[in-house]
């Protein structure tokens, strides 16, 4: 027997998503067209060799065009957002919180347990960015935001920051339920602010972002060498870079003050958040031992950067924040034996440019 997903059913479900932090709760069909178009740009996306290294999406390619390969029988999703805050620092916003996926996946099991008590036959899994679903699609086509030309999903009245969780369902959306696809990039407008500030130049047009160049990649999931020229445009980044979502008109201006319950906000990691914007902090970082990595990393998303990774940014960042000689030099020493190539070719960039700045004032970062 077809079970639906009601209009009543749904206003349920978005009462006790509210309560729990996750926001703008929505149902899709997984057969609305709007995903064929989306999958066709993933597609390119990876034929384009636009992923880098990121083997795992080549890897997941026909989970994101069948839903089925990851819930049996999927008929629709439930999709929301939970917003998060931070400051400007070398660690992106996102990650300056307790990890997403868990706080996000425990928000969206009391949606699913009220889900099930109203429809016990029905089918689910939860999905917060470690299954093979596109949410960005998936949350434009459900009527939460529409996708930037950064690729960011712009929500109106929370803008970019704001993290996505989907459940999939064996339920079916209602008719009256089913969005309608609208032009693409429309909420932007003329406006370029994100693809003109990035700092590496990775978009080459609108919603065309080149991974191999995007700070957020080589900082996150690159794990080898990082080219000395994109280094030097890095900046002081350590684990993902906001920019474009900074200049975005959408994230700023007295329009976009807060409006979201203060609950809803990620909460801070368990041991709190150390700003990593000083260079004492950032060649602590470049020194880095196993114990103390893994007590900087618990209960974050930073755990996805592997320690030689996180040592390796440090040493760059460092670097770019341009502090006294005999500091650099000092953590340069820390890697000076290091076995890993990306750390060490890392320590060879920053040395370059050492010996070729002994004739200034500072490195030329």
């Amino acid at each position: 027997m077809t079970r639906i997903l009601e209009p009543d059913l749904l206003e349920d479900l978005r009462r006790i998503a509210e309560s729990a932090g996750v926001l703008r709760l929505s149902a899709v069909s997984l057969d609305h067209p709007g995903l064929a178009v989306a999958a066709a740009a993933f597609d390119a996306y990876i034929d384009e060799g636009r992923h880098g290294t990121m083997e795992f999406l080549v890897r997941s390619r026909a989970a994101r065009h069948d839903p089925n390969l990851v819930l049996p029988g999927a008929r629709s999703a439930l999709v929301g957002v939970v917003p998060y805050g931070g400051v400007a620092d070398p660690v992106a916003r996102y990650a300056q919180h307790a990890d997403y996926h868990t706080v996000v996946h425990r928000r969206l099991e009391r949606v699913e347990a009220r889900l099930l008590h109203r429809l016990p036959d029905v089918a689910t899994r939860i999905c917060v960015d470690t299954k093979p679903v596109m949410e960005r699609a998936l949350a434009a086509l459900a009527g939460i935001g529409r996708l930037g030309k950064s690729g960011m999903l712009i929500v109106p009245g929370l803008g970019t920051y704001v993290v996505i969780g989907v459940i999939l369902t064996t339920a079916e959306v209602s008719e009256r339920e089913r969005p309608y696809a609208r032009e693409a990039f429309d909420v932007c407008g003329r406006c370029t602010a994100c693809l003109d500030a990035c700092p590496t130049k990775a978009f080459d047009g609108p919603g065309r972002l080149d991974a191999r160049r995007c700070i957020a990649y080589l900082t996150i999931e690159h794990r080898g060498p990082i080219d000395p020229d994109l280094a030097v445009r890095m900046g002081v980044r350590v684990a993902g870079c906001d920019v474009c979502q900074e200049v975005c008109p959408h994230n700023t201006g007295p329009a976009t003050a807060p409006r979201a319950p203060e609950h809803a906000y990620l909460p801070p990691p368990s041991d709190g958040f150390r700003r990593a914007e000083h260079p004492d902090v950032l060649e602590a970082w470049v020194g880095l031992r196993s114990g103390a990595y893994r007590r900087l990393v618990r209960g974050t998303a930073l755990r996805r950067i592997p320690r030689h990774a996180l040592r390796r940014n440090a040493l760059l960042a460092l670097a770019a924040a341009s502090p006294p000689r005999h500091q650099l030099e000092r953590a340069l020493d820390a890697v000076r034996d290091a076995a890993d190539p990306a750390l060490a070719a890392a320590a060879s960039t920053v040395r370059d440019r050492l010996v070729r700045g002994r004739e200034r004032t500072a490195p030329e970062w």
